[in-house]
């Protein structure tokens, strides 16, 4: 029987020349052509029936010599199969190129994008949640499709590596960001199970945040943080402002970093923002240093939103630079930015003899009067305000080299 399929041959192929004026053809049996043109373009062309319609249809399967002729052969071979199944190669390939384009447009990186112009269209602050999912997430499933993350896939290459660094809170936080992308996904019918749910993440060890509350330590803190501009001179002036006025303030890490500009009523010399705790409208009362730093800073980068502007000028500074920075002081495991809260409370109280109502309203603690009232913001605002400029003298007098904890210090120093 005579040969009636694979009747080319490579080298047959690589010594075909273009015709100056038409285009050659030749087969190579089974419907397989090998076409070269006279602007010498060399591509493989598969010509067959139709199945149902009975119409003859020429696919062209891919150029030479990207694609070898034993891969051309391999194609019209699958393709051959099809048609007896009376499946069109042609619909099938453009069915194909439809789906792989769903795909393109509904990745995990594009959903997240959308879900986050909503959001941005809502007014959310999502600095945050945009940090961690570039840090994350995006390097490790923004290509996949949603039906690609499954469980597994989320807990090996998104969960363990967080884990597996103790970020705790991180992995907390990051598993509720998702949870909201995996619903708002669902909303579009791209998924119809949401793995997220059945995430476990192991309870983190709890442990106090290291708090500094004996006076003489508390002054060679309050001279180290003073340095630490000339200690690391390559340092943030936003990290160098920002653990300075943490112990001025003595509000949450997160709140402080995420200052905005609109936070600083400068006229009212105070800050107002929503506490993180609580959610409700908090108000801490400047001191006069604590203005001085803020106004010190506000000029460096004026068309951004945020006071603690992050490196190259984008977003603000990280959740964990202000503890990075204590730590280059010598204070790991003595004292973090949120243990000025309870440096703050102690040494208010006892060396200060400042009311525990007071102080319990400048931590944005939730606090009731005798008669069961909740917390209310402006409540005691000016006696807070006096109380916030003992402190700021008191933490001033250490700089002079003063010890002597029972003394309240004058006013007339500069910390800037």
């Amino acid at each position: 029987m005579a040969r009636t399929q694979n009747k080319l041959t490579a080298l047959a192929i690589k010594k075909l020349k273009a015709h100056p004026q038409k285009s050659i053809k030749i087969g190579d049996g089974g419907n397989l052509y090998f076409r070269i043109d006279p602007n010498g373009s060399q591509y493989w062309i598969f010509n067959y029936t139709r199945p149902y319609t009975s119409k003859r249809n020429e696919m062209s399967l891919g150029t030479y010599p990207e694609m070898s002729l034993e891969e051309a052969r391999k194609v019209r071979d699958e393709y051959k199969v099809l048609i007896q199944k009376g499946i069109d190669p042609a619909a099938q390939r453009l069915q194909h190129k439809h789906q792989r384009k769903h795909e393109l447009d509904h990745t995990f990186q594009i959903i997240a994008g959308k879900w986050l112009e909503k959001r941005a269209i809502e007014k959310k602050e999502d600095s945050e949640t945009i940090r961690r999912l570039n840090h994350d997430v995006l390097p490790y499933i923004a290509n996949l499709t949603f039906d690609q993350l499954t469980l597994e896939v989320l807990e090996d290459r998104i969960f363990q590596p967080i884990l597996s660094r103790r970020a705790y809170s991180v992995a907390k936080r990051l598993k509720s960001d998702l949870n909201q992308i995996f619903k708002f996904a669902r909303k579009r019918k791209l998924i119809t199970y949401n793995p997220i749910e059945d995430i476990e993440l192991p309870s983190s060890p709890k442990k106090n945040h290291a708090a500094i509350t004996e006076p003489r330590e508390l002054a060679s803190l309050v001279r180290a943080v003073w340095q630490y501009g000339e200690v690391h001179p390559r340092s943030l002036i936003a990290t160098q402002i920002a653990i300075k006025l943490s112990l001025l303030i003595f509000q949450r890490p997160g709140e402080i970093r995420q200052l905005k500009r609109s936070n600083y009523e400068r006229e009212n010399r105070y800050l107002k923002f929503i506490a993180s705790k609580t959610r409700q409208e908090h108000i801490v009362p400047l001191s006069r240093q604590a203005i001085e730093l803020l106004e010190s800073i506000m000029g460096i980068y004026p068309d951004n939103e945020y006071i603690f502007v992050g490196r190259e000028g984008k977003g603000c500074i990280s959740d964990n630079t202000m503890n990075k920075a204590l730590e280059r002081l010598g204070f790991a495991g003595k004292h973090t930015v949120h243990g000025s809260r309870a440096t703050a409370r102690t040494l208010l109280d006892e060396v200060l003899d400042q009311r525990v109502d007071h102080i319990e309203h400048q931590l944005a603690h939730k606090v009731k009067d005798p008669n069961g009232t909740a917390y209310n913001r402006t409540k005691f605002l000016e006696s807070r305000r006096e109380m916030m400029q003992k402190w700021a003298d008191y933490l001033e007098s250490f700089l002079e080299g003063r010890d002597d904890v029972s003394v309240v210090p004058q006013k007339d120093l500069s910390l800037s």
